[in-house]
């Protein structure tokens, strides 16, 4: 039987996100060879990896594209081009948004796109939440989803190129 994988994104930028990391190390999960883990770590540093699976600094959009298409739950800093691909891909998502006061970014703006998602496939992680433990069996009963759904605006984007070319 193939184990669940867990997708962790922490971004691309030069910010570490050593919170997010700390809340995943945590979980027995991370201790555990029942599922699979692939961190992408961006700028942060590890000190622990999880007992199967890998860890990469960076990764091609097209290779975290098809790590999406496989993640059984996906972990993620709160990042636009993320939630446009966990909304393709119909995940369930844990969204924990970098905030400035931790050094992990230079504003908050993944502050204000964390409070408006709300999603019932998403959980998000307020600064001061507790991050949520994270369920084996939940995780093994998720349907991988392999073929995205068009999230394009397409009324949204007629009227912008409407306004640009007239």
């Amino acid at each position: 039987m193939v184990k669940p994988l867990i997708l962790v994104t922490m971004g691309t930028n030069d910010y570490p996100f050593n919170r997010l990391y700390n809340y995943i190390k945590q979980d027995p999960l991370f201790k555990s060879d029942s599922c699979d883990w692939f961190i992408q770590y961006g700028a942060c540093e590890l000190a622990d990896k999880p007992q199967s699976g890998q860890v990469h600094q960076l990764i091609p959009r097209a290779d975290m594209e098809a790590l999406i298409k496989r993640a059984a739950l996906v972990i993620s800093h709160c990042g636009i081009g993320s939630l446009n691909l966990v909304l393709q891909y119909r995940k369930q998502v844990i969204f924990v948004p970098r905030v400035q006061k931790h050094g992990e970014f230079s504003d908050d703006h993944q502050l204000q796109i964390a409070s408006k998602i709300t999603n019932r496939r998403m959980k998000v992680v307020m600064p001061g939440d507790k991050f949520p433990s994270l369920d084996l069996e939940q995780i093994k009963a998720e349907a991988p989803q392999t073929e995205p759904v068009d999230i394009t605006n397409y009324d949204l984007a007629r009227i912008i190129n409407y306004k640009l070319t007239a």
